[in-house]
């Protein structure tokens, strides 16, 4: 027998949908998390993560079950985990941070939560909590899945989902958009980038922005990194971008 679906269903104010909208690329949001950490989802993007938002009101026992299921089922069983991030947020401005910690420590969770963004419930379409969208593809901010409700037997779909975000992010590893190439990698005073870019951002995995230049003849002094994997966000003077991934030795 097919597993019934559980949302917490809402009034809907005039104007929003009642259903998931076929978004393919993400919504952009810069905000602190509700322990005060800055975050902007397309860095965490670009870093090469794949990124779970987890649409959530209050009083909602399917929300809870999601979060249980993707912390518990979903996460452990992806390519790798280390490369997932999880954000539960509030699906209403109204939703105040003092509210997602006490959710989150009174369910046991420990993935970041954010106060209520409504910007990001009217663009995906969620207004049956919990809404839950999956977003990787590096400097595509792309969609793999968009949902409303959850059922056990979602989880396959979402593994699936979170490989395809995290493979769509990795396959920029030699080449990528505009067909960047880089050598030597590993580097460990200079790095070649082919191609006209004018600009480059370096990041590390967790999306942590640590240096931002401009390139002299295609190379970049990355003597100064720790030893250890980056992403490089790359612009030229006609707003072309592309990105790569290095390690640094």
């Amino acid at each position: 027998m097919e597993l019934m679906r559980t949302t917490a269903t809402l009034l809907i104010a005039a104007g929003l949908t009642t259903g998931a909208m076929a978004q393919t690329t993400g919504l952009d949001f810069t905000a602190n998390d509700c322990a005060g950490v800055p975050h902007q989802l397309f860095t965490d993007l670009e870093a090469g993560n794949a990124v779970i938002i987890d649409l959530v009101m209050m009083n909602c026992q399917p929300c809870v079950t999601a979060s249980n299921a993707i912390t518990d089922n979903v996460i452990p069983n992806v390519s790798d985990p280390s490369r997932v991030k999880f954000y539960s947020i509030g699906y209403t401005n109204s939703i105040t941070c003092t509210q997602m910690n006490t959710w989150r420590n009174t369910n046991g969770f420990t993935h970041e939560v954010f106060a209520g963004m409504s910007a990001q419930t009217t663009y995906y379409g969620g207004m049956g909590m919990p809404t839950i969208i999956v977003l990787g593809g590096g400097s595509g901010h792309t969609v793999y899945y968009n949902e409303m409700g959850y059922a056990a037997g979602d989880d396959p779909a979402l593994v699936d989902a979170i490989n395809d975000a995290l493979a769509g992010a990795t396959s920029v590893s030699e080449t990528t958009l505009g067909e960047v190439s880089i050598h030597p990698n590993p580097a460990t005073d200079v790095l070649s980038i082919s191609g006209s870019w004018s600009t480059v951002r370096v990041l590390d995995l967790s999306g942590r922005e640590v240096l931002t230049t401009k390139l002299l003849n295609g190379k970049l002094d990355v003597a100064t990194l720790l030893p250890g994997q980056y992403v490089l966000v790359l612009s030229d003077v006609e707003g072309l971008s592309g990105t790569a991934r290095f390690e640094k030795r």
